[in-house]
């Protein structure tokens, strides 16, 4: 069953890469396209809004169904090398993946929360390649070297996507009182920026963000939003809102549906400069951010003691 339905899914996604390819394309269409590629994002066991002195598990979700979908061995070792946590106080906590890893389990590090304030944590995705192709006999495979290390006219019957990929991820979580940290960049190539501090928001509000390239706004055509609440569906990008465009300055919006914690990602892309134009067929950026909406009656006090 799971074979079929790759299956089934392969010739949807080589259809829609027929009518890209093979038709103008639109920088939006070029951005449409990082849809297919996995995304990252930071998880904590015990929420977001945290009480001082708990202890929670950062790890991470990687791929297209929340809240984890692939929490595989590899995703320590091969992708993420790193990740960096600002406390309140200004410090700078580096922790790095072990590679030491038992087969079956997935990179995570706990993690006190001693002092009070809001702490921004962030990763990112070293930058690489990726392809989805049809070799000759009908099966599709994931290529993660550029596309001149391929013998196309032996191996490949079509080409789905190519890109060259950036990704980064953050989060932002509060102990105790909340303070400005929130709205603060940790400096990442492309950041998303919320317009305050998510302990703030309560169902009904409307989240405005703007995504920051190189430190500025992003005011290139071609960026998308999507946007769900962790809950809402463990389908495959089952997103609440959608390949929302953003605004020409770079900004988004969208309203909270329900208090719950909230994943936002943007994608942004546009084609290969001519250099690259042998290597892959678009330059794909990828950012994510993961925060919690309380309920009215904010973070409560926990029956046991952990």
């Amino acid at each position: 069953m799971k074979e079929k339905r790759f299956v089934l899914l392969g010739i949807l996604l080589a259809a829609i890469g027929m009518l890209l390819k093979d038709s103008e394309m639109s920088l939006w269409d070029y951005s449409l396209m990082l849809v297919f590629g996995h995304t990252i994002w930071i998880q904590s066991s015990i929420g977001y809004n945290i009480l001082p002195g708990r202890k929670t598990n950062i790890f991470f979700g990687w791929g297209h169904h929340l809240p984890i979908h692939d929490p595989i061995k590899i995703l320590g070792v091969q992708w993420v090398k790193d990740f960096h946590i600002w406390e309140p106080d200004g410090k700078v906590v580096q922790q790095k993946i072990s590679e030491d890893i038992e087969e079956g389990h997935f990179p995570y590090f706990s993690y006190e929360c001693k002092k009070e304030g809001t702490y921004r944590l962030a990763s990112y995705v070293p930058t690489g390649y990726y392809s989805i192709y049809l070799d000759k006999n009908d099966n599709w495979h994931h290529y993660v070297k550029p596309l001149d290390t391929l013998d196309q006219e032996k191996e490949v019957k079509k080409m789905l996507i190519s890109l060259k990929y950036w990704e980064w991820t953050k989060a932002i979580m509060t102990v105790g009182k909340p303070d400005d940290n929130a709205l603060k960049p940790v400096g990442q190539e492309m950041e998303i920026m919320l317009d305050k501090n998510p302990v703030e928001y309560r169902s009904g509000d409307t989240v405005h963000f703007t995504v920051l390239k190189d430190g500025k706004p992003l005011t290139e055509p071609g960026g998308s939003f999507y946007a769900q609440d962790q809950g809402h569906s463990p389908g495959f990008d089952d997103f609440v809102y959608d390949a929302v465009p953003l605004n020409e300055d770079g900004t988004g919006s969208f309203e909270i549906t329900r208090p719950a914690v909230w994943y936002l990602k943007v994608h942004w892309g546009y084609p290969a400069p001519k250099e690259y134009e042998d290597k892959c067929w678009i330059f794909g950026y990828m950012v994510s951010l993961t925060f919690e909406v309380d309920t009215d009656a904010g973070v409560k006090n926990p029956s046991y003691n952990l």
